[in-house]
């Protein structure tokens, strides 16, 4: 009678120690789940320069690809700037954007890009940081 008792009770045992262990898996899961999402949020904020400087890269990609085809047309420049205030000059030699990215608080930051002429599929120049933004800027494209 031993042996049966005994084989009676292993399906019971062996079904409550998985069903512990999944119940603790799911446990540490949910743990790891609510610090991840915490610690994500808690995360500081990007200091301005640093989303400029990447606001100033994607323009810079963009109008690289806009000049492929040796034309840069308004909705071009507007699409490179994106949300940005844009203005653009352009003389024999050379197109000259300047984009104002939005700081914190009211500020803004400018850029300039100069892209030689003729446009061709060649790489463009660094932008360059201006110390102030000029007056004359558009507002964002819509």
């Amino acid at each position: 009678m031993t042996s049966e008792t005994d084989r009676r009770t292993r399906p019971i045992t062996v079904g409550c120690v998985v069903l512990l262990v999944v119940v603790l898996l799911l446990a540490g899961a949910a743990f790891l789940m609510s610090v991840a999402v915490r610690g994500f949020f808690d995360r500081p904020a990007q200091p301005d320069h640093e989303v400029v400087d990447k606001g100033a890269g994607l323009t810079r990609y963009r109008l690289q690809g806009a000049v492929r085809d040796g034309v840069l047309t308004e909705k071009e420049i507007a699409h490179a700037a994106g949300d940005a205030r844009w203005g653009s000059a352009r003389d024999a030699s050379a197109v000259r954007i300047t984009v104002a990215y939005p700081t914190s608080g009211d500020g803004e930051s400018c850029y300039r890009f100069t892209l030689a002429r003729p446009l061709t599929d060649r790489p463009l120049a660094d932008p360059v940081r201006l110390a102030r933004c000029p007056a004359d800027l558009g507002g964002p494209a819509t």
